[in-house]
């Protein structure tokens, strides 16, 4: 019997208490094998009036009494306290079956051998092998308890047989033996398959619900249909998704998408395209995607056919996908700040509008502004404050084209309009002017007034160029020249500005090769003491003789080379090259070296100028750092630091252009200033401007009273020279005394110096 033993460490916990729920499954087979078992000793009792059958039918009896109580108890206990005490149960049942076809087999077997003549033993024998062979059918969920009754049925009539010494009977035996194995056989059998069908329920049971968890967990709405378009499945998703209630879904197609329209209140019209939508795309043989906007939200509908006919249909919501690629598709044209058409859109539409113009023979006008004084407002007032003008400024750019035009910010202060293709010349002048006249206007940004300009290059396609990148560039360098010109102003693009940008390009790149190469030049324009004709310092100039172009004055590569970021290392080229020069020359002469905004801005600065003297064993004291008050106005902080690390090195410093900035006399009164050099624009206007003259004598007290030096630079006549000597201010610098010299006209000056102790006026 161990062979056939359901331990639960075999089949589980949940299959044997499957297998136990079993034996209580069939109530009328159960009744029926009770009352079968009952008839032996009551029949045998009435045919025999033997009292030993009343003693059986009292013990058969009271196990069916008993086995009524099991199977009424287990009938009335809960479910899962049953399955979990199937053990028990399992047990209870086998006490009562076992001990009750035991006594059947024992009637049987008194019967047979007390009145094995009689129609009577026929009765019992036939009953005794029905039960026996029902046992199988009905308890085979627990083999062991087949067993048992069937031992407890035949054994005794076979053991009574063996007693008769006779083979007939002992064929009645191994007949009896036989029909058990056979019962053990078919009850092995039955069982197998059983648990088999009930592992399989089981685990089909368990896939449904993972299939309806999976399902329901989906972030898609889902259903399933038939051919006939009747729903099989439809998930918790589609019915959130649509708000559809907790009500039984419907059963068609039809239904549930008329049921979604009315949930999202669609318009009538519209159910009705939606509900034949949505059919027709289930029908159809291959995959296929439609999009409804239901509600606030955008669904993507996935027909997919499946085996005969049938068709899923996945609904997925894509609102925020959809709005994730608009806003890129915003980005990816639209400046953010301003909502303005950014450089790609602009480029695009200006692409299409050339081969538009190229095929009706059109033109069409393109206008390049530059906010002027716009990075002033940034430093001054922060990048915040910009940020706010500049969604401004896009408003009434707006307002200055027609509703066919484009505006676009390309970036920075950078603006470009575009006008609509035309067959005459566009009135793009008179536009350009009220664009500078709008921009100029003052705007009030969080409590400040600011007022800035615009400078604006006109050009016209295909005039002046035939392509996107030809017309914008035409339009940039009429843009630069505006702003060159002055500012605040429109011009139109011009070829003489393409030579001139080409000549530019050129210098920068030979500007470079003359630094690699060492190719460039110092002049020195002494400072002379009026009062004594002494040079008190030379300022150092750098001059250039190009092999092909000449000498090219400083006042073309100098910008070039500030806007190229040249200037860094033209500066320290200077430096390097003036405090060499400068040591030849006698100890009380000084030599002053322009720093330019850049190169004062670099972080080891005075690092640089350390090196630069250390490298030609100059004193410190005898060179003078000359910056201007716009350098000082970048960054005050840095300014101050980078002050006292020069003044810790004993260099002196000088602030050159004095007078023309914003506030010079907080300068003096914030740096240590050593020198100041009034700016040659006082100088000219000292003989017509008795103001101009007024200021000149005013600084000279001011500096006298600081303790500063004061320089009139540009003095060009003996009038000039007077007047400024009246004023008491007695350094002077110009073509009166001295234009700037080559090192070795300066070597000169300096060793006849050291003859004559004193200079001549130079004429």
């Amino acid at each position: 019997m161990s062979d056939a033993k359901p331990a639960r460490d075999e089949i589980g916990s949940e299959i044997y208490a499957d297998l136990v729920e079993t034996l209580f499954g069939t109530p009328g087979s159960f009744l029926a094998g009770v009352f079968g078992g009952l008839l032996v000793p009551v029949i045998a009792l009435f045919a025999t009036w033997d009292v030993v059958y009343a003693y059986l039918l009292v013990a058969m009896l009271v196990a069916a009494v008993y086995r009524l109580y099991v199977l009424v108890t287990h009938e009335r206990t809960p479910l899962e306290k049953r399955r979990r005490d199937a053990e028990q149960w399992e047990f209870r049942y086998a006490l009562g079956g076992i001990g009750f076809m035991t006594a059947v087999g024992v009637t049987a077997a008194v019967l047979f051998y007390k009145h094995h003549d009689e129609m009577t033993v026929y009765y019992g024998i036939v009953i005794m092998t029905a039960c026996a062979g029902a046992l199988a059918a009905r308890n085979s969920g627990s083999p062991r308890i087949v067993f048992g009754q069937a031992i407890g049925t035949l054994a005794p009539l076979a053991v009574t047989c063996l007693f008769y010494y006779n083979s007939w009977y002992w064929g009645l035996t191994a007949i009896l033996v036989l029909f058990f194995v056979s019962v053990k056989s078919t009850t092995k059998f039955l069982h197998a398959n059983l648990e088999a069908a009930l592992r399989n329920g089981r685990d089909a049971n368990i896939q449904r619900r993972r299939f309806k968890s999976a399902l329901n967990s989906m972030s898609h709405g889902l259903c399933m249909g038939n051919a006939d378009q009747s729903l099989t499945v439809v998930n918790h998703r589609l019915v959130e998704f649509f708000g559809l209630g907790a009500d039984e879904p419907p059963q068609q197609l039809r239904a549930l998408a008329a049921r979604i329209a009315e949930a999202t209140d669609m318009p009538q019209d519209d159910r009705r395209a939606f509900v034949e939508q949505w059919e027709s795309h289930a029908a159809l043989p291959k995959t296929s995607v439609f999009s409804r906007e239901l509600g606030d939200r955008i669904y993507d509908f996935r027909c997919e056919p499946a085996d005969n006919g049938a068709f899923v249909t996945v609904v997925e919501d894509v609102t925020e996908q959809r709005r994730a690629a608009r806003e890129i598709e915003r980005i990816a044209h639209f400046d953010t700040l301003t909502n303005l058409a950014n450089r790609f859109q602009f480029q695009q539409r200006l692409e299409r509008d050339l081969r538009h113009i190229h095929k009706r023979g059109l033109c069409l006008a393109l206008l390049s502004i530059d906010l002027d004084q716009f990075k002033e407002v940034n430093d001054t007032l922060g990048h915040s404050i910009g940020d706010l003008l500049l969604r401004a400024v896009a408003d009434r750019l707006r307002d200055c084209v027609r509703t066919v035009d484009m505006v676009a910010r390309f970036g920075g202060d950078e603006f470009c309009v575009l006008m609509h293709p035309t067959a005459e010349m566009p009135p793009a002048e008179a536009l350009a002017h009220r664009v500078i006249e709008t921009l100029g206007r003052p705007y009030t940004v969080e409590g400040h007034t600011i007022v800035i300009g615009a400078s604006v290059g006109l050009t016209v396609a295909p005039r002046d160029a035939a392509t996107v990148e030809g017309l914008l560039k035409c339009g940039d360098l009429a843009m630069y020249h505006s702003k060159a010109s002055g500012r605040r102003r429109a011009q139109w693009f011009d070829t003489a500005m393409e030579d001139a940008l080409l000549r530019k390009r050129r210098i920068e790149r030979d500007l470079r090769e003359a630094l690699r190469t060492d190719a460039l030049d110092i002049h020195y324009q002494p400072i002379f003491d009026a009062r004594d004709q002494s040079v008190s310092s030379c300022e150092a100039l750098a001059r250039w003789r190009h092999p092909q172009l000449g000498a090219v004055s400083p006042a073309t590569f100098i910008p070039i080379a500030e806007e190229t970021g040249i200037i860094v290392e033209l500066g320290e080229w200077v430096l390097r090259h003036a405090c060499r020069d400068a040591r030849r020359w006698p100890e009380l002469v000084r030599v002053a070296v322009n720093f330019s905004c850049k190169q004062f801005q670099q972080p080891d600065l005075v690092a640089r100028v350390e090196a630069a003297l250390c490298a030609a064993s100059l004193d410190p004291g005898r060179l003078e750092v000359e910056i201007t008050e716009s350098t000082l106005m970048q960054d005050t902080e840095d300014a101050a630091a980078k002050i006292a690390g020069l003044r810790a090195l004993g260099v002196r410093l000088s602030l050159d252009d004095f007078g023309t900035g914003f506030s010079s006399l907080a300068y003096l009164n914030s740096f240590p200033v050593d020198k100041v050099k009034l700016d040659r624009s006082f100088i000219l206007q000292l003989s017509q401007s008795p103001k101009a003259l007024a200021i000149v004598g005013a600084v000279a007290q001011l500096t006298d009273e600081l303790g500063i030096e004061l320089v009139a630079e540009g003095v060009e006549t003996g009038e000039q020279l007077a007047l400024l000597r009246g004023k008491n201010v007695h350094l002077i610098q110009g073509f009166l005394f001295s234009k700037p010299k080559p090192r070795e006209e300066i070597d000169l000056l300096f060793a006849g110096r050291r003859a004559d102790s004193l200079l001549k006026v130079v004429a």
